[in-house]
């Protein structure tokens, strides 16, 4: 039963969001696109929550950067996927 427990704690901390996306104050963004991107090819775009969070999985072939915008804030540099998670991306006006 223990195992159990603990195989659903570690199911859902995986699935918390890697990526935060705020205004310059702190606030959460919601519905902020995020579109993950390999070498090769972009995978298809993902919108932040209410919280301003999106789970982004790492996946094969390897995520190198993330693409972060939001309509009405300026274009924000490509952020490197590989940081330490939770990412925290800052948009401005």
């Amino acid at each position: 039963m223990k195992f159990l427990f603990g195989f659903l704690a570690l199911v859902c901390a995986s699935c918390s969001p890697t990526i935060f996306v705020v205004d310059e104050a702190g606030q959460p963004i919601e519905d902020a696109r995020v579109i993950p991107m390999s070498r090769s090819f972009d995978w298809p775009a993902k919108m932040t929550n209410e919280k301003g969070g999106v789970f982004v999985h790492q996946d094969v072939p390897t995520i190198d950067s993330v693409r972060v915008s939001k309509e009405g804030y300026r274009p924000h540099p490509l952020v490197n996927f590989n940081l330490p998670k939770p990412i925290t991306v800052v948009l401005e006006r």
